[in-house]
């Protein structure tokens, strides 16, 4: 009967972590702009692939969070903006 209740706990637990919410967006855009003014030739960054891409972004997250324009977790604003930035290069 154990068993059968960690199961039960444990993929609740999994399933609250995929509903989580996602990073502010207006934070998320933020970084977005910042990468795509930093790398205006997106083509390029794009042919870095997702070490040009996680560079770039770890680059911008920095620079927003020491002037004290992200409030979210830098980490994860910056994974997320990443994510999008790499769908569109992507072409999505």
């Amino acid at each position: 009967m154990k068993v059968i209740g960690f199961a039960v706990v444990a993929a609740l637990s999994l399933n609250a972590l995929h509903v989580q919410a996602a990073e502010d967006p207006a934070e998320v855009a933020a970084v977005i702009a910042a990468i795509k003014a930093a790398n205006p030739d997106m083509k390029a960054l794009c042919q870095q692939g997702p070490d040009g891409i996680r560079k770039a972004s770890g680059d911008a997250v920095r620079s927003l969070a020491m002037a004290g324009s992200i409030k979210g977790n830098p980490r994860e604003v910056g994974a997320e903006a990443g994510q999008k930035i790499g769908q569109e290069c992507r072409g999505g």
